[in-house]
């Protein structure tokens, strides 16, 4: 995810088996929040922000002893969890296959406390964050911070990886967010902000199926949304970093398969 060559797409969906580490953080306390009655997961911490919210998020510690490893956070979709996403990405296998020392979080959106679905104020999307609206901006400044904290991690290798709305909030994380993440990485998401004014250049990489009927590739209204095409978001987003326009098409092996499909 590097340099302005970055954002490009793909015609793949990604499925993978069940991640085989599974360490994580110091347990917090299994019962309801005070604060909010959020419930908090055993296995799981929680932070309080400005607004008054608990939010939740699961650490999984793969460092191995080694000091100023990535921070890579991992965002689920609209309507997902942090479980679902480590289930189905397998990136904490993928990590440690690749033998990547990390530490891995996976946040939780809000909605969950109504009934509703967990989402992302990424801007343009989704509710029940969008309609709030609820500031995810300042939760993952504070949420970065004090997992910098409590763990040791490399400033300067803070990673977002997101899907569908997790993609969504994290292009709105590289345009308010800058001098705290230096590389994001969208899966079937979009650029829903309608303004980007990065303080500094954060390396993107995006990848969408050509198949996609939640969030189409071409763009267009969905699910009541109306979303940019994917070659609209990269191309906003490139402007904004002060990337030309050049464009360059990339072939890669196909490394896995899920059922009959490719990836």
């Amino acid at each position: 995810m590097a340099g302005c060559s970055s954002a490009s797409t793909n015609d793949a969906d990604t499925t993978s088996s069940e991640p085989s580490v599974s360490s994580t953080s110091s347990v917090a306390a299994e019962q309801p929040s005070a604060q909010s009655s959020v419930f908090v997961p055993e296995g799981s911490s929680s932070i309080s922000t400005d607004d008054g919210r608990t939010r939740i998020y699961r650490v999984v510690d793969l460092s191995n002893g080694e000091e100023d490893v990535p921070l890579l956070f991992v965002l689920h979709g609209f309507g997902g969890s942090g479980a679902a996403m480590s289930s189905y990405t397998g990136i904490e296998s993928a990590l440690t296959e690749a033998g990547i020392d990390a530490v891995v979080v996976y946040p939780e959106g809000t909605g969950a406390e109504t009934g509703s679905p967990q989402s992302w104020n990424a801007g343009g999307c989704c509710p029940f964050a969008m309609f709030e609206p609820v500031d995810d901006v300042a939760f993952f400044s504070r949420l970065i911070s004090t997992v910098e904290t409590d763990y040791s991690t490399d400033p300067d290798r803070v990673w977002v990886v997101g899907h569908s709305n997790g993609g969504m909030m994290g292009y709105r994380l590289a345009c308010e967010l800058a001098d705290k993440i230096s590389a994001i990485g969208v899966a079937a998401g979009a650029l829903m902000l309608d303004s980007c004014t990065p303080t500094r250049a954060v390396s993107a990489l995006h990848l969408h199926g050509e198949l996609d009927t939640v969030v189409p590739i071409n763009g267009g209204n969905a699910l009541g949304i109306a979303f940019p095409s994917t070659r609209e978001s990269v191309d906003r987003y490139s402007t904004a970093i002060g990337c030309s326009p050049d464009t360059a098409t990339l072939t890669s092996a196909v490394d896995r398969r899920c059922g009959t499909a490719r990836v």
